[in-house]
């Protein structure tokens, strides 16, 4: 598995990256830096994702906490943890925070999934065909494609944050978009399969009530998902020292918005969070 390590700060922040996101360790890098001016700040690429291997374990909530939680022990990291989930790691984070709730001392997500009933409803079948067309090396092909008519829906969002952003260079970022060819391997393919099932699995969850959390919404995904917000506010145990705010911007809204993000998050943890 694949991790990088920034900072020597006392609290130690878990940056999890999202669905199928290529390259999670060059994407989180402008969030991460300056997280780790004041933090310990750990950017994991599960498995199937950037520099990570692949693996045959089934990718449900439960196994990619638990290797997770396997790495940082490896490096010798003890928790309790910051979670900082971006997307579909909203539900391993509050899968995290729930089954193991002392070895998290908060959890401040980024746009991060929570239970809908859209998103329970089902998985995509076209995750199921994509390993034949991976069979005869025609990912590459399709993911050139997507760039320009936007087939899969997978680029579109992450191209568009990252011509928002002004840390990554145009030749950067068509790199980053260039690294989709590989992301669609079995390992990812099997999480996306998996996706109404660790959806369902988070259904009626809640954060600890003594546990702080901090929802960063992007304002994009509340025009298309009706119950994003709904939700996030359902998970809410304490309002107290949980809470929902939405911010301008694409799914992907630490890519333009790193400084103010992480402003955000000091400022949160700063009052929330004890350092050890």
């Amino acid at each position: 598995m694949s991790v990088a390590v920034q900072g020597s700060g006392p609290r130690t922040v878990v940056l999890m990256p999202g669905l199928a996101t290529p390259e999670p360790i060059l994407g989180f890098a402008p969030l991460a830096r300056r997280l780790a001016e004041q933090n310990t700040v750990v950017t994991v690429e599960p498995f199937g994702l950037g520099l990570s291997d692949g693996t045959d374990a089934p990718r449900t909530s439960e196994a990619i906490v638990d290797e997770t939680r396997g790495a940082l022990r490896e490096l010798g990291l003890d928790g309790p943890y910051v979670l900082m989930p971006h997307s579909v790691s909203g539900l391993y984070a509050m899968w995290w925070a729930t089954d193991h709730p002392d070895e998290v001392a908060a959890v401040v997500g980024l746009d991060d999934e929570r239970y809908t009933s859209d998103a329970a409803q089902g998985a995509p079948e076209w995750p199921r065909w994509m390993a034949g067309v991976n069979a005869v090396g025609g990912t590459r092909d399709l993911i050139a494609l997507d760039r320009s008519t936007d087939y899969l829906g997978l680029v579109a969002d992450y191209r568009e944050s990252l011509g928002d952003a002004d840390e990554y260079t145009p030749d950067q970022q068509d790199l980053y978009l260039r690294a989709y060819s590989w992301v669609l391997n079995p390992t990812v393919l099997d999480e996306m399969a998996r996706g109404a099932e660790n959806v369902q699995t988070a259904e009626g969850a809640v954060f600890p009530s003594t546990l702080p959390a901090l929802s960063i919404l992007a304002a994009s995904s509340l025009e298309v998902e009706p119950e994003w917000e709904s939700a996030h506010r359902a998970s809410i145990s304490n309002p107290a020292i949980q809470q929902v705010t939405v911010m301008g911007g694409h799914h992907y809204l630490f890519h333009a918005h790193a400084a103010a993000i992480a402003e955000m998050t000091q400022r949160f943890l700063d009052e929330h969070v004890q350092t050890q």
